[in-house]
């Protein structure tokens, strides 16, 4: 059974995307885990913990995410052969 790079990319883009939106805006609320994700972020550019800071690393997620579930795809593919 072979992979759809498009679809798995979408969908991997979708889940971090999503991770990282309920778990800064649930942190920015209520500030609990706000050490965590400031250290966390400290690894992305541009990322501040703040809802600007948010919105950059969601993006930053998207992008990650779609661009790793596609080469697992097709590295799956390839090595299905």
């Amino acid at each position: 059974m072979q992979l759809n790079p498009k679809a798995l990319g979408y969908t991997a883009a979708i889940f971090a995307g999503a991770y990282w939106f309920l778990a800064m805006t649930f942190s920015l609320l209520t500030g609990i885990g706000a050490i965590t994700l400031t250290t966390l972020g400290s690894f992305h550019p541009f990322f501040s913990y703040s809802w600007q800071g948010m919105i950059i690393i969601m993006i930053e997620h998207l992008i990650g995410g779609y661009v790793a579930g596609w080469i697992f795809a097709w590295l799956y593919n390839r090595l299905l052969r």
